[in-house]
């Protein structure tokens, strides 16, 4: 159990080091503007699509929802959206 959480861990630490990285080559993050998508929490059945979109249109996003990740898609976390 250990081990599966520090690879989640490591891999969505990397998978946001790449996402910020990426952004920061192409210009798209402005130092006064919020980045248009912020992922956070995994997915889980007690945190699902509907809780996620409730979590960021209270952090004032238009929506959310669980995305997947890795090819194929094996993680799942909460986004939101602007």
């Amino acid at each position: 159990m250990k081990m599966e959480s520090l690879k989640m861990l490591v891999v969505f630490t990397l998978i946001v080091l790449i996402g910020v990285s990426s952004d920061q080559v192409s210009g798209n993050l402005a130092p006064e503007e919020a980045s248009n998508e912020l992922c956070f929490n995994p997915c889980t059945p007690k945190l699902g699509n509907n809780e996620c979109n409730t979590i960021c249109v209270n952090k004032k996003y238009k929506e959310g929802s669980c995305v997947g990740f890795g090819i194929p898609p094996t993680f799942k976390y909460c986004c939101c959206n602007n």
